[in-house]
């Protein structure tokens, strides 16, 4: 049930974001929804195996977010998705 109101938090934050940062917090809920739902795989054999690909999986998708983002704000000198480039 937790994981389901993070699945609609995080879904209603991606598509009203404005900003990169407010993006990265929403995809952020939606694996952590994710993550949530498979606690329930912990209890089959592999289920460690799974989670452990799905963290590795998780913090490399956060890496390089954070380096979209730092190349976004160089190129165009804002987060914001509305702005406009700055030579």
């Amino acid at each position: 049930m937790i994981a389901l109101i993070m699945l609609i938090i995080g879904s209603l934050m991606l598509v009203s974001s404005r900003d990169l940062v407010r993006l990265l917090i929403s995809l952020e809920f939606l694996f952590a929804s994710l993550f949530l739902s498979l606690l329930s795989v912990m209890n089959h054999p592999q289920g460690y195996e799974t989670l452990v690909a799905v963290i590795f999986t998780s913090s490399s998708e956060l890496m390089i977010l954070v380096a979209v983002i730092t190349i976004f704000s160089k190129m165009f000198r804002t987060t914001s998705l509305e702005g406009d480039r700055v030579d």
